[in-house]
């Protein structure tokens, strides 16, 4: 069985609220919740340009940060997961503080998208260690370069960089979920390769 629901946005209490109700009110008992929702401002923020944009910070920290947080607070509260549901969000390597000195070396810039994934990053591995004792595991996936529109302003690597298209991150994100439960719970795991992602 599966039903969908609209109006679900994570920037907002109420609607999650509401939608966390109404899936404990339509049998609950969720094995898996994916949060998937993200956000990355288009041009690249830099100081030296004086171009950062603190409100659209602000938003993606709200929507990528946030928003899972808030999601599986309200689906936690409403008692609509199953004995050992999986609590996964779609993260990004972009929130790894380690290869931020890598990959952004002598550049900087994307300030808001990659602060906004390492609060990602935080919040999910913290309710991981609130959560355990409940048997929820909790993973942190990253999917891989993606062609998408999220990521429509790189298009020029796409291939250079291996982008991959959507369908082919989705069952490598799928596969991580069926493989992993609570033994790597709060991992940050890269799944091109199935590899932890440093922090």
């Amino acid at each position: 069985k599966w039903n969908v629901y609209s109006g679900v946005d994570v920037v907002d209490d109420e609607a999650v609220t509401k939608a966390a109700k109404r899936v404990k009110g339509d049998g609950g008992a969720l094995d898996v919740v994916l949060n998937v929702a993200g956000y990355f401002y288009e041009p690249c923020e830099l100081v030296k340009e004086n171009t950062l944009n603190f409100e659209e910070q602000l938003k993606q920290i709200n929507i990528c940060g946030l928003g899972p947080l808030r999601m599986n607070n309200a689906l936690i509260q409403s008692k609509a997961l199953a004995e050992g549901c999986k609590l996964v969000t779609i993260t990004s390597q972009a929130g790894s503080v380690e290869w931020r000195s890598t990959q952004n070396a002598g550049k900087g810039g994307d300030y808001g998208h990659h602060m906004s994934r390492a609060a990602c990053n935080m919040g999910q591995v913290l309710l991981s260690e609130e959560v355990k004792d409940m048997g929820y595991p909790v993973l942190l996936l990253h999917p891989g370069f993606n062609k998408t529109e999220m990521t429509k302003k790189y298009e020029a690597i796409w291939e250079i960089e291996g982008a991959v298209d959507p369908s082919v991150g989705a069952k490598r994100v799928l596969y991580e979920v069926i493989k992993n439960g609570m033994e790597e719970t709060g991992a940050f795991i890269n799944c091109e390769d199935g590899l932890r992602i440093p922090w």
